[in-house]
Order: C-alpha cells, then sequence, then structure tokens
C-alpha cells in the first residue's frame, strides 16, 4: 500500500500539469469549452461527471424557472448543477484576469449563480456552493452552509476563495474541490468547530483516565494528610 502512493501522487501531478498546459491558454468561447472543462476537471478530481437523468440532479444546462413580483415568470439554465453540492456558473471573459472588468464579470456571474441557487424548487434545498468559473483562467468559491438562499460568501475567505488554474496542481486545493463535489458538508467550519470539540473532550477524558489509573492508590491518603499539617 504504502509504495503505490507515491506512484498515485506522480501520476496525479501529471495529470493536473497536462490539464493546465491543455486550459492556460485556451481562447474559444465560454459555449465552446465550459462543458468540456468542467468534465475533464471532473476526471482530475476523479468524481463523477455530469449526466443527464430523470431527477436532473447533476447535469449541464439544468431548466429553472424564475417567478417574479409581479406573477409573471421566465426560463433560465444552470450551467452546472448537482443537487445539494453546487450551482456552477461559467464564463469566458474577454478581459484580463488582472482587470476591474474582469473581477467585475466574476462579481456578475456569482450574482447570476446566487438568483438560480435561490430559483430552484423549494423541496430541492438550496446547495451550499455556488462555482464560478473563468474556463481556462479561476474557479471562484463561494458557501451558504444553512442552505437557506442566504448570501453566499467566499469560501475558506476573501483572500483564498480564488483558486488560480495553477493552483490546481496543488493537493489541498483539489482536496477541497473534491468535497465540493461529494461531500459539500465536510467543509463546513461549523460541523468542523464541532469535530474538533469533540475529538479535544475525548482527548481531556482520555488524559483524565490515564491520570487516574497511573496515579499511586495512597496519594489521596498523603494530600490529605498533608492538608492537615499544613492546616496545623
Amino acid at each position: 500500500m504504502t509504495s503505490a502512493t507515491p506512484d498515485i501522487t506522480a501520476a496525479n501531478a501529471n495529470a493536473a500539469h497536462a490539464f493546465i498546459q491543455r486550459w492556460q491558454h485556451n481562447t474559444a468561447s465560454e459555449l465552446a469549452t465550459a462543458q468540456s472543462f468542467v468534465m475533464e476537471l471532473c476526471e482530475l478530481l476523479d468524481v463523477a461527471k455530469p449526466h443527464p437523468t430523470p431527477e436532473q440532479d447533476y447535469m449541464f444546462e439544468r431548466p429553472i424557472t424564475f417567478a417574479h413580483g409581479d406573477g409573471s415568470t421566465s426560463a433560465g439554465r444552470i450551467d452546472c448543477y448537482r443537487r445539494g453540492h453546487f450551482v456552477l456558473e461559467a464564463k469566458k471573459l474577454k478581459a484580463g484576469s488582472h482587470t476591474k472588468g474582469f473581477d467585475d464579470g466574476l462579481l456578475r456571474a456569482r450574482s447570476q449563480g446566487e438568483g438560480y441557487a435561490r430559483a430552484l424548487p423549494s423541496a430541492e434545498g438550496r446547495p451550499p456552493f455556488v462555482l464560478v468559473v473563468d474556463v481556462g483562467t479561476v474557479i471562484e468559491v463561494y458557501a451558504e452552509f444553512s442552505k437557506t438562499g442566504g448570501t453566499y460568501t467566499p469560501y475558506p475567505d476573501p483572500r483564498s476563495h480564488r483558486i488560480a488554474l495553477a493552483d490546481l496542481a496543488r493537493p489541498e486545493v483539489q482536496d477541497r474541490l473534491r468535497r465540493v463535489w461529494q461531500d459539500p458538508d465536510s467543509l463546513n467550519p461549523a460541523r468542523i468547530s464541532a469535530q474538533v470539540t469533540r475529538d479535544v473532550a475525548a482527548l481531556l477524558a482520555r488524559l483524565a483516565r490515564s491520570l487516574e489509573t497511573s496515579r499511586p492508590a495512597d496519594q489521596p491518603t498523603r494530600i490529605f494528610a498533608k492538608f492537615r499539617i499544613n492546616a496545623i
């Protein structure tokens, strides 16, 4: 088992490098590239790919109906959707990645993704993540773990929610995205904090038992005798 680990790591590193090289200079339109990018990303992460089902629970171009305040409705489609996991909104922005125009374009895409999440049927609930992808450039991650349709905030924080294409070579970044695909609740800070609290409590309980069993049998008597002498 241990001898296979370096091979697996090397194979993943090679796959990540090939993925980055293939996509970093891609200039085709969003329509021509978004689905291919997501499919290949799924291969890199070793997760299931989107596929059409009658339940429409994990697919490209998921149909959605927007209900407006005046009673009217309009139709839309989510670029990629996985029920209980994420809404993914894909773009291929023409603005340079270090420009205000690029940032503004991603913010508009985020707002669009949030709108799709809130327009989902209430029976399906709101997914905890909104992913904003500029194909071949960045993936932005936003989270809202109450699943009530509140404001999606940068995840894990505003400094590191934007994943550059080159960052996909890092195992910890791949692991974060893999969890979004497979076990999004494992990234919930409240759940992580609760687990840490339980782990610390269990550790303290084991330490207390260890001290109790290792203490000499006559220790309470000695402590009591010392207390009496000090009192006198």
